[in-house]
């Protein structure tokens, strides 16, 4: 299920949503607009609610960001900064309007650092940013509420399954598991006979990391990332180096190749609480997943 989104984030370049030949009216505060499509009796907007639809925001002619074509969650519409911001202009809006707004710059840029603003503007100059909106949905605070606790039941379940679903993984992989105290399952494939892991010493090892229902999500192995869709361009495939106790690792790995020798081979299941717990993970991985680790030791020193 979707976060809920505070702000706007992840637009791509677009064109305008808006017919340019259309006057503009201004407020008394100072604020442009014009409608090119107005349903004064739909949904009206009000402030804490999430916006579904279209937005582009430009500045002195510069498409700054845009989802132009690609409706989601936009904005939340909070408190007025300064009379003519943003929430006033969205307030004025109703589901399946379409509107532009012209916002004061000057004002603008007393709540923003200066590197925050275009390096076009220039204090004094009367220049505006302009907001071309087009509004799908309305989310109000209630909807909200209902979507976050249905959100909740679903992590709930998912946390009260996960023991019988990490059962059925060790009844449906025979291995000699062992059970850390601290939770974690390990399955010795090939014992090694190198040193010890333990506090101190520099470990160098290939990993591959799995669902339980075999997706993979993260690996050390370049073949592997290849050959199941995991290979980019920006990330290189590399046995892990790190020094015991000054890497941050998740707690299942650390409790589980603790004490394992170099040269051994062997498969982890981590339950959630010891992995990514109540977070997403790994960018694919919901709350409330447990994992499965195959790890080679190639040295211990």
């Amino acid at each position: 299920m979707k976060k809920i989104f505070a702000a706007i984030f992840a637009f791509a370049f677009a064109g305008s949503l808006y017919s340019q030949d259309r006057p503009f009216n201004i407020t008394d505060g100072g604020l442009m607009y014009r409608f090119e499509k107005s349903n004064p009796a739909a949904q009206s907007v009000y402030r804490g609610d999430v916006l579904v639809g279209e937005m582009t925001l430009a500045f002195e002619g510069d498409t700054i960001m845009s989802n132009a074509g690609d409706p989601q969650r936009i904005i939340q519409v909070g408190e007025r900064s300064f009379i003519g911001d943003l929430s006033d202009a969205l307030t004025m809006m109703h589901k399946g309007d379409v509107a532009e707004f012209g916002i004061q710059a000057d004002e603008l840029s007393k709540f923003l650092d200066e590197k925050q603003m275009p390096a076009k503007y220039k204090k004094g100059a009367g220049m505006r940013f302009f907001y071309t909106v087009k509004i799908d949905d309305i989310m109000t605070p209630s909807d909200l509420a209902a979507e976050q606790e249905l959100y909740l039941a679903e992590m709930n379940q998912r946390k009260a399954e996960e023991p019988a679903l990490i059962e059925r993984y060790l009844n449906e992989h025979p291995a000699q598991w062992k059970q850390t105290k601290e939770g974690v399952y390990v399955a010795m494939r090939k014992e090694g006979s190198g040193k010890a892991v333990k506090k101190g010493r520099m470990v160098k090892a290939d990993f591959v990391c799995r669902t339980l229902d075999g997706i993979l999500f993260d690996t050390s192995i370049d073949t592997i990332a290849s050959e199941e869709g995991l290979s980019s361009k920006k990330q290189v495939f590399e046995p892990l180096s790190y020094k015991v106790g000054e890497l941050a690792l998740i707690e299942g790995w650390t409790k589980g190749v603790e004490g394992q020798r170099a040269g051994s081979e062997l498969t982890l299941v981590v339950p959630s609480k010891m992995a990514y717990g109540a977070q997403e993970g790994a960018g694919i991985l919901q709350p409330y997943t447990p994992i499965v680790i195959d790890i080679k030791l190639l040295e211990v020193k």
